[in-house]
C-alpha cells in the first residue's frame, strides 16, 4: 500500500468515527460563542476532535495536526493534518441535516475526505467524483455561505443581488466543507464564500482539483466549480473590482 492510500484510509476511518461520535450525541448540546453569539461550538465538536486528535497522536505522533478546536502538534514528517471535527455546527444543533466531518492532508501528500454523517456519505476517492461541467452561469446551481460578523453579512447580500438574476439559482446550506464536496461530484455548478478557515476548505479544495474541477482562494474568498471557464466568470462577479 502506498503513503497516499495508507493515508486517505486513516482519514476515511478517523472521520467515520468522529460522525458515529457527532450522531450519538445527538443535537450536541451548545456551550459557548466563539467570534460572535452565532457562532457556536458544541460538547460534540469537542468530543469529535478530541477522538481524531488522540487517534492521529497514537498513529502517527511525528505528523503535524492544526485543528478548529484549537488541538495541535507541529510534527517533523512533512504530513500535516487539518481536522474540522464538525463544519456546519449550527445545523447540527438545529437537527438540519447538512454538516460534515473534515479532514484534509497537506505537505508532502495532498488529499482531502469529507464524511456526512446524515447521509451516510463518504467523499474520498476522487476517481469517483465528477464535476460539472457547466461554463454558463444562466444554467449554473452556485453554493455559498455567509459569514457570522453582521458588516461582512451586508456586504455578502450585495453580491448575492449582483450574482442571482444571473444563475440558475443560489443555495446556501450552510456547510462549506460539504459545499465542496458537492462541487467535486457534480451536485452545485460552483460555489463561493468569504472568510472561511482553512481548515473549512483544506479538505473541500483537494477534492474538487483532485476531481478535476478548479478550486482557488483569492484572501478571503474561496471559490470552486467544475470547469475553469465557469471560476473565470464567477471571480469576475464575486471578487471586488
Amino acid at each position: 500500500m502506498g503513503l497516499r492510500q495508507e493515508l486517505t484510509e486513516l482519514a476515511v476511518e478517523l472521520a467515520t468515527e468522529a460522525g458515529e461520535i457527532l450522531m450519538s450525541m445527538g443535537k450536541g448540546g451548545v456551550t459557548t460563542s466563539k467570534s460572535t453569539p452565532t457562532d457556536l461550538v458544541t460538547e460534540a465538536d469537542r468530543a469529535a476532535e478530541s477522538h481524531i486528535v488522540s487517534r492521529l497522536r497514537a498513529l502517527r505522533p511525528d505528523d503535524a495536526i492544526i485543528a478548529e478546536e484549537g488541538s495541535g502538534n507541529p510534527g517533523s514528517t512533512g504530513i500535516r493534518w487539518v481536522v474540522d471535527p464538525l463544519d456546519g455546527t449550527v445545523n447540527y444543533t438545529y437537527g438540519f441535516p447538512h454538516w460534515c466531518v473534515s479532514i484534509g492532508v497537506e505537505g508532502s501528500e495532498r488529499l482531502g475526505v469529507i464524511h456526512d454523517p446524515s447521509r451516510g456519505e463518504t467523499f474520498a476517492d476522487s476517481t469517483l467524483l465528477t464535476p460539472s461541467r457547466k461554463t454558463d452561469l444562466a444554467d449554473s446551481l452556485i453554493g455559498t455561505g455567509f459569514a457570522y460578523s453582521a458588516e461582512t453579512r451586508a456586504r455578502q447580500a450585495a453580491i448575492v443581488a449582483n450574482l442571482l438574476p444571473v444563475v440558475r439559482d443560489i443555495r446556501r446550506a450552510g456547510s462549506c466543507a460539504l459545499d465542496l464536496a458537492w462541487v467535486a461530484c457534480g451536485r452545485l455548478d460552483g460555489f463561493y464564500e468569504e472568510g472561511v478557515q482553512h481548515w473549512d476548505i483544506s479538505a473541500g479544495i483537494a477534492l474538487v482539483n483532485d476531481a478535476g474541477g478548479v478550486a482557488r482562494t483569492h484572501g478571503p474568498m474561496t471559490l470552486a466549480a467544475g470547469t475553469e471557464e465557469l471560476l473565470e466568470k464567477l471571480e469576475k462577479l464575486v471578487l471586488p473590482g
